[in-house]
């Protein structure tokens, strides 16, 4: 009943992830020709940073973590921090349809460095369920890949160290709190933001500032949602409701951009939550991941 739970929480979590990452990316949009990419990595990290560190002031959390555990958490900080600047550079030189199908493989990835890594074992559902993830993907971004190779390879990469990351996170597991591994995380990519940013470093205008602020809060509540979520439940599990994201993304660009919905988009759409609903249909019913 238990592990029951925690794989609907995690579910929620992750979830809630995608939606404030989804809104992120509208705001990320929203400011990007006002300000340098440099700068939104690095209020996407320092709004985190700050918030993360007075709650574990405040509730008498460790900083750092047991000395035993800092390899994987800063494995996890640096594949992530460098997962973040090549999807900033590939979304910025690359048709956005090649950048998405690419990165979006990251579960692919997460299922296999959690088998390599972490010994978790994958369920018989799992990786038809991964595949179908994908081809809803496929299907909802119609990628034409005739994009430079130089951001498509880095959009790849980008899901590589970003399961890498996960797998890092789902580690960390009972050994290290959740706000732990956030502020390890937020740190170091606030750190080495600020001097990747300073060279080409553009004063904000007010309303760029709120954008901003308003990139470090969504990019905080989806890393809170996605830190917790992969701590509850197995990370091959978990790294499937990543794709729900696409469907969030598809509406809030119906809505904010006027960017229509096509039949590709809503049978993708179709095939993404499905897929998702299957996994968790799935592990309802068979409880210990069989």
């Amino acid at each position: 009943m238990q592990q029951m739970r925690e794989r609907k929480q995690a579910a929620a979590l992750m979830l809630l992830s995608s939606t404030s990452f989804a809104l992120m990316s509208m705001v990320v949009k929203l400011s990007a020709t006002g300000v340098t990419t440099m700068q939104q990595v690095f209020f996407r990290n320092l709004v985190s940073l700050l918030l993360v560190g007075l709650v574990i002031r405040r509730k008498k959390l460790p900083f750092w973590g047991e000395k035993r555990y800092q390899l994987p958490l800063f494995a996890r900080s640096f594949f992530g921090f460098v997962g973040i600047i090549m999807l900033f550079y590939a979304t910025a030189n690359a048709r956005q349809a090649d950048v998405s199908i690419l990165s979006r493989t990251s579960p692919i990835w997460t299922t296999v460095f959690a088998a390599l890594l972490l010994r978790e074992k994958i369920s018989k559902v799992q990786l038809p369920v991964i595949f179908l993830c994908l081809a809803g993907a496929v299907v909802a971004m119609r990628p034409s890949f005739d994009s430079n190779i130089l951001p498509l390879l880095l959009a790849a990469a980008t899901a590589v160290v970003s399961g890498l990351a996960y797998s890092m996170i789902a580690f960390c597991k009972g050994k290290v709190h959740p706000l732990t591994v956030i502020f390890h995380f937020s740190l170091f990519s606030t750190v080495a933001g600020f001097f990747l940013m300073l060279p080409g470093f553009v004063m904000p205008s007010p309303r760029d500032l709120v954008m901003l602020l308003l990139i470090g809060v969504f990019a905080a509540g989806g890393q809170i949602g996605l830190t917790y979520a992969y701590q509850k439940a197995p990370a091959s599990e978990v790294s499937i409701y990543d794709y729900v994201g696409i469907v969030i993304s598809m509406i809030l660009g119906d809505l904010v951009f006027g960017e229509p919905m096509t039949w590709s988009s809503t049978l993708g759409g179709i095939l993404i939550t499905g897929s998702a609903l299957w996994s968790y249909l799935y592990n309802r019913r068979h409880p210990t991941g069989g």
